[in-house]
């Protein structure tokens, strides 16, 4: 009877131990998506920061303007259908070149792939597209890696980053 006992307790160690184990690796797991997401941030937090020192709109470049005020309108500034078209971080002038454009950021060892869309929106309620130009340009960057996913590596995540930026209307000197 002591020898079966004796298995009991073996078998409930083990259990024990596999719990302890499986809760672990969890564990272990989750952190390592969480170090992955924190270095998301900050690829898509340095991406939206060189975005930013850009200027709004080719119309509003101070440094091609030869007339001021360059835009008193906002159907002076680039059409939303004629975003785009850098193939290059470095080679677009200004902040809607950079809609449609894919990098590849290496961060701590992890490589990154970035996605950047630009859309104009309503300066009023930023949440809310517009259909028309307006003094109000949302910049949305998706980080991607193969290391962030929930559960499984088939359940791949993509991290979200946006930031709205306007251009301030000057009327007079």
């Amino acid at each position: 009877m002591q020898v079966f006992y004796a298995l009991i307790a073996i078998l409930l160690l083990a259990l024990l131990s596999l719990t302890v184990q499986r809760t672990t690796q969890r564990l272990d797991a989750r952190m390592h998506v969480n170090e992955v997401v924190t270095q998301a941030s900050g690829v898509a937090t340095s991406i939206v920061e060189a975005v930013g020192v850009r200027p709004f709109d080719s119309k509003t470049d101070t440094t091609k303007v030869t007339a001021f005020p360059a835009v008193t309108s906002e159907n002076q500034l680039t059409a939303a259908v004629n975003f785009g078209g850098c193939t290059s971080f470095l080679l677009c002038e200004d902040i809607d070149d950079f809609d449609g454009l894919v990098i590849t950021r290496n961060r701590d060892g992890f490589e990154f792939t970035a996605t950047i869309t630009v859309s104009y929106v309503n300066p009023d309620n930023p949440a809310l597209a517009s259909g028309s130009n307006t003094y109000a340009k949302e910049v949305l960057v998706e980080i991607t890696n193969p290391f962030l996913f929930v559960g499984s590596r088939s359940n791949l995540i993509t991290v979200p980053f946006r930031r709205v930026f306007t251009y301030q209307k000057t009327t007079s000197i």
